[in-house]
C-alpha cells in the first residue's frame, strides 16, 4: 500500500491555546516563570499571544464576555493533556530553585526522549491546570 503524503513539509509546533481564567495573572505567569514575552495584544477577543522561542502560547480568558468564544462546551472539560516547551542548558539544582521559588512542585522528571532526541525534563502544572513540559535537549 503506498502512503500519500501531504503536499507540504511539516516543520514544527507554531503555537498552541491555553484557556485560562485571568489573562492578567496569565500573562504575568508564563513571563515570570518560563520567559515567555507578550508579542500579541488580542484582548479584544479575551486574548494574548506570547512568544516562546520560536513558537507561541496563545491565553484565552474563556471566562471573560470576549474569549467566551473558547469555553469548553463540557463544564471543567480540557482539550489537551500537555505541551512541551524546548529550553536551554540547565542545570537541575538551578531548575529546582527556580521551580521551588515560584511554589511548583514538579511532578515527574527524567529522561526523555522529544524532536530533537533524548533530553532532561520537568513536568509542572500552571495555576489554570494546564501540564507543561520543560525539555533540554541535554541528557543531565
Amino acid at each position: 500500500m503506498t502512503v500519500k503524503r501531504p503536499p507540504f513539509e511539516l516543520r514544527a509546533i507554531d503555537h498552541v491555546v491555553l484557556i485560562v481564567d485571568g489573562l492578567d495573572d496569565a500573562v504575568k505567569w508564563y513571563a515570570d516563570v518560563v520567559g515567555a514575552t507578550e508579542e500579541g495584544d488580542l484582548r479584544k477577543f479575551g486574548m494574548v499571544q506570547l512568544r516562546c522561542g520560536a513558537s507561541m502560547i496563545d491565553l484565552v480568558d474563556a471566562g471573560s464576555q470576549q474569549g467566551e468564544w473558547a469555553r469548553p462546551s463540557v463544564s471543567g472539560g480540557r482539550n489537551m493533556d500537555h505541551f512541551c516547551l524546548e529550553i536551554g542548558p540547565v542545570t537541575r539544582t538551578a531548575m529546582e530553585t527556580h521551580l521551588k521559588a515560584h511554589g511548583l512542585a514538579i511532578e515527574e522528571e527524567g529522561l526523555r526522549s522529544g524532536a530533537k532526541g533524548q533530553g532532561y525534563s520537568w513536568y509542572i502544572r500552571d495555576p489554570w491546570d494546564h501540564q507543561i513540559e520543560l525539555k533540554t535537549d541535554k541528557t543531565g
